[in-house]
């Protein structure tokens, strides 16, 4: 049975994760840049957001029967996406996303 508790504090959280990142799209790209603060604030959010979005998807994917398909987050994806949780387009976007999220945490001193 889906945790609904679970799934409501983690979109909630992507919301605030959002919310931040959608105020710091009005900085002008050449300031954006230049702040470090600011750089590392966006990265945090928005890798933050994604995480939340792999949490759900495992979880949907972990009570539903799916469990070897929750291994990691590209898994998680291309698993939402076999199951019909989510469209082969939108399963194909996560899926790089993952990707994305991944060189975040693993190559952060290149990004």
């Amino acid at each position: 049975m889906l945790n609904s508790v679970l799934i409501e504090q983690r979109l909630a959280l992507m919301v605030g994760y959002l919310t931040e990142l959608d105020k710091l799209t009005r900085t002008p790209p050449e300031d954006f840049l230049a702040d470090r603060i600011i750089t590392g604030a966006a990265e945090s959010y928005l890798r933050r957001s994604l995480e939340a979005i792999f949490d759900i998807g495992r979880h949907i994917l972990a009570k539903t029967g799916s469990l070897s398909l929750a291994t990691e987050y590209k898994a998680i994806a291309r698993g939402l996406s076999q199951k019909g949780i989510v469209d082969r387009k939108l399963g194909l976007k996560l899926v790089e996303m993952a990707g994305y999220r991944n060189r975040l945490v693993h190559l952060y001193d290149e990004i």
